[in-house]
């Protein structure tokens, strides 16, 4: 995969900060579009355990909250804390606001990962993967069925972290 190491991206999270990806950011992310009614939503339970195996040694998810599958989350970020809440009571990696990761209003990030991947690589549903190196490449990325605890996206966590 092609790498651009000078692309830094920002994401507004639901409680109005900023959050920057890329490679002034220097920690390994993945990167998951989520909606909280979607039937993938289960899978907050299992990236909150990815981000507290790995939080300490560089790396965290970035839940991307996202309407461009079917309309699955709510539009105020109050309303999105409050559904992931129920979900999965302890989310503390970040959550962004609504994004848009398809069409024409697509994230800058989401627009720059396509050109990086296939077109099997770019989402097709909530709960796609993105995994980010601390040099802001994309290493890889993983399906919405792929569960964030697979030996696959272990491995591939834990290969980024060493580098």
């Amino acid at each position: 995969m092609d790498t651009q190491k000078d692309n830094n991206f920002s994401f507004t999270l639901l409680d109005g900060t900023t959050f920057f990806l890329g490679s002034a950011f220097a920690k390994v992310v993945l990167v998951v579009n989520t909606a909280s009614r979607c039937g993938f939503a289960r899978q907050f339970d299992a990236l909150q355990r990815l981000h507290d195996r790995y939080q300490t040694s560089g790396f965290t998810v970035l839940g991307v909250s996202s309407q461009s599958f079917g309309k699955q989350e709510s539009d105020e970020p109050c309303d999105i804390a409050a559904a992931i809440k129920a979900k999965c009571s302890n989310v503390t990696f970040p959550i962004t606001q609504l994004t848009a990761v398809r069409g024409k209003a697509i994230h800058p990030f989401y627009a720059w990962a396509a050109t990086q991947v296939s077109l099997l690589g770019r989402p097709k549903w909530n709960f796609h993967k993105y995994l980010i190196g601390k040099d802001g490449e994309l290493i890889t990325w993983f399906a919405s069925s792929t569960d964030p605890l697979a030996l696959k996206v272990i491995e591939a966590v834990e290969a980024a972290l060493a580098k």
